[in-house]
C-alpha cells in the first residue's frame, strides 16, 4: 500500500511539473518583446511621418495589385508542375516551359519590388535614407511590409 501511496505521489509531481512547463512554453516572450521595443528595427526605426507612412502603404498597394496576379500565377504554374511530375510519363518539355516562365514571373516581381523600394527611398529624409540603407535587407520582400508596425506587448511574436 505503501508503494502505491509513493508511485501516486510521485506520479502527480510529474503530472503537474509537466503541466507548468507548458503553461510557461505558452506564454510570449515577454523580454524580446521588451527588447524589440526597445532597438526598434526595420520601418520602425526610421520614425515616419504620417504622410509618409500613408505614402509607402500607397506604394505597398500599389506593389501588391501589380504582383499579386503574378504571384497567382506562380502557384498555378506550380501546381502544374507538381501534377505533371506526378504522372507516369511526364512531359519534360511542358515541366520546363512551365519552370521557366515562373523564372520570368519572378523576375517581373522582383522588379516591382526593386521599383517600390526605389519610390520608398525618395520619399525619405537624407537621415531615414541612412537607416535604410543599413536596414535595407531586412526591409526587402514582403516581410518588409511587416515591420510597418511598432512592437508591442500585444503584436508580439512568441
Amino acid at each position: 500500500m505503501k508503494k502505491l501511496d509513493v508511485n501516486l505521489k510521485v506520479l502527480i509531481a510529474i503530472i503537474a511539473l509537466f503541466g507548468l512547463s507548458l503553461s510557461l512554453m505558452a506564454q510570449p516572450n515577454q523580454r524580446q518583446c521588451q527588447f524589440q521595443q526597445k532597438n526598434p528595427h526595420g520601418i520602425a526605426a526610421l520614425d515616419l511621418t504620417d504622410e509618409q507612412k500613408a505614402e509607402m502603404k500607397e506604394i505597398h498597394l500599389a506593389q501588391m495589385k501589380v504582383t499579386q496576379p503574378l504571384m497567382d500565377e506562380v502557384k498555378i504554374n506550380k501546381a502544374k508542375i507538381n501534377a505533371l511530375i506526378n504522372k507516369d510519363n511526364p512531359d519534360m518539355k511542358e515541366i520546363v516551359s512551365l519552370v521557366e516562365a515562373n523564372g520570368k514571373i519572378m523576375t517581373q516581381i522582383q522588379v516591382k519590388a526593386i521599383e517600390s523600394k526605389v519610390k520608398i527611398r525618395a520619399s525619405l529624409t537624407d537621415e531615414q535614407k541612412v537607416i535604410f540603407n543599413t536596414h535595407g535587407s531586412k526591409m526587402q520582400g514582403k516581410k518588409a511590409m511587416h515591420r510597418f508596425q511598432r512592437r508591442t506587448p500585444g503584436n508580439c511574436r512568441f
